[in-house]
């Protein structure tokens, strides 16, 4: 049976996930599910979680536990990636410093945690080390990359190293808040998102069959104004209004199709975003996911999920089916396991390499886009040509966003590092910008990254 290794398990959300969705998974049991994370006592309660959690469903599991990252690998067919290098507090550290120079909320991507530092250096790091490693020790394994950035990581393991890499998010399934708004049923919606992870596009919605864009264009006309003002919109979490935000439907009318989750944050212009006040008015009363409020908002309740699984795990006498429900979570690794495993067809919202199903984008690229798993294989979908504006102002941008990091990393290079910053909107002088770069590579948790950046 299948061996899974998440690396990084000591994420409480994904893994307590991950692990119902195994239990309730009766296909993959008898498998070894190997959880793997540097800091012990975090993977310690993951791992009693996880046992527990799989004798109260009766699932036929064995998890294991490690800090060794190589010898997590042995065995391995399947390998999830979540892993965040350092945790969070260098990186708001690093956005800290950088707003001292002036640039409001960090620099770069508009997402709070996507790079996860200068250069994404750590990030990009991890996951070729692993990818190379995993030729080495399990050359025949899925590595299934669910840590940002997944559009510069898997473009780059799939570029660099012979493994199989596919990304794996779950912002498309924001397409539902639009189903909801517009009263559809569900069972008789379709739809295709495509694009890259973050950056996705609606680039097919059905109703029974026909054109759902005229009913959302009536909702926007009709109905939009007064969902703004409402309760639901303006108590709502920052990340739970973004979907039909002002921001949402300015960009579908200067783009021409409907933005779908995270690319609300990440893919919406720069304008958007320049101060507090204006990202109120684009994406709602906090100003966002990654507004000073949202992602502090966001950090709170990983913190509270982190308490809860610790204090769960100290009473044994604690029900954490009760805790947790068995309900499947929504999120697709386990069931693009199961589909390549067990050789079942299923569906799914994943990035691979393009070659070719977004005819007017490169094919070296890694695009998300839905596929189609049969065979033990994926076949993505023929998403035909994406409309001319938004191919040139935010698509090939955004490929030069990340062509651009991945020749810094690759190379070394740190002119390439200052090129970037001083390509933000907000650079406001060389001096400036190679200062804040010098300030950013020289904090202790960058030692690593300034011995390989040079000029």
């Amino acid at each position: 049976m299948a061996q899974i290794c998440i690396i990084g398990a000591g994420s409480a959300v994904f893994s307590t996930n991950f692990v119902r969705d195994l239990c309730g998974t009766e296909s993959l049991w008898g498998g070894t599910i190997v959880l793997m994370d540097v800091n012990k006592n975090r993977l310690d309660i993951v791992h009693t979680f996880a046992s527990r959690f799989s004798r109260e469903t009766k699932a036929d599991l064995s998890f294991k536990r490690t800090t060794d990252r190589r010898k997590a690998l042995e065995g391995a067919d399947f390998v999830i990636c979540t892993v965040k290098v350092g945790g969070y507090e260098p990186m708001e550290a690093e956005r800290r410093i950088a707003e001292r120079h002036g640039f409001y909320r960090g620099i770069g991507d508009r997402v709070s945690d996507y790079y996860g530092g200068v250069g994404a250096y750590h990030q990009l790091k991890f996951f070729l080390d692993l990818a190379r490693d995993m030729e080495e020790i399990c050359p025949d394994a899925w590595l299934i990359e669910t840590a940002n950035p997944v559009f510069e990581g898997t473009t780059l393991i799939a570029r660099e190293t012979k493994m199989k890499v596919v990304g794996v998010c779950h912002g498309h399934f924001a397409y539902k808040d639009i189903v909801n708004a517009l009263g559809l049923d569900h069972e008789s919606v379709e739809v295709h998102m495509a694009g890259f992870n973050h950056c996705i596009w609606l680039t097919q919605f059905l109703h029974s069959g026909e054109d759902a864009y005229p009913l959302l264009d009536e909702w926007i006309e009709n109905s939009a104004e007064n969902y703004w003002k409402s309760e639901m919109y303006l108590k709502g979490l920052p990340w739970s209004v973004e979907q039909l935000s002002p921001a949402a439907v300015d960009m579908y009318r200067m783009y021409g199709l409907f933005p779908i989750g995270d690319t609300l944050r990440s893919a919406s212009p720069w304008w958007y975003h320049s101060d507090l006040e204006t990202k109120k008015r684009y994406f709602g009363p906090t100003g966002g996911f990654d507004s000073e409020i949202g992602w502090k908002t966001y950090l709170k309740l990983l913190e509270k999920s982190q308490r809860k699984m610790k204090k769960l795990v100290s009473k044994p006498s604690a029900s954490l089916t009760r805790a947790y429900g068995s309900a499947p979570s929504g999120e697709q690794h386990i069931p693009l396991i199961d589909a390549i495993e067990n050789n079942k067809k299923a569906v799914l919202q994943l990035n691979v390499p393009n070659k070719g199903a977004i005819r007017n984008l490169p094919d070296d690229v890694t695009v998300e886009i839905p596929t189609k798993i049969s065979a033990r294989r994926i076949h993505g979908a023929q998403i035909g040509k994406l409309p001319e504006r938004l191919t040139l102002y935010v698509m090939m941008p955004r490929i030069l966003m990340m062509e651009r990091t991945l020749q810094a990393f690759l190379k070394g290079d740190k002119k390439s590092l200052l090129l970037a910053i001083l390509n933000d909107p907000r650079a406001r002088s060389f001096e400036g910008c190679k200062a804040l770069l010098d300030e950013l590579l020289a904090q202790p948790w960058n030692i690593e990254a300034a011995a390989h950046y040079r000029w």
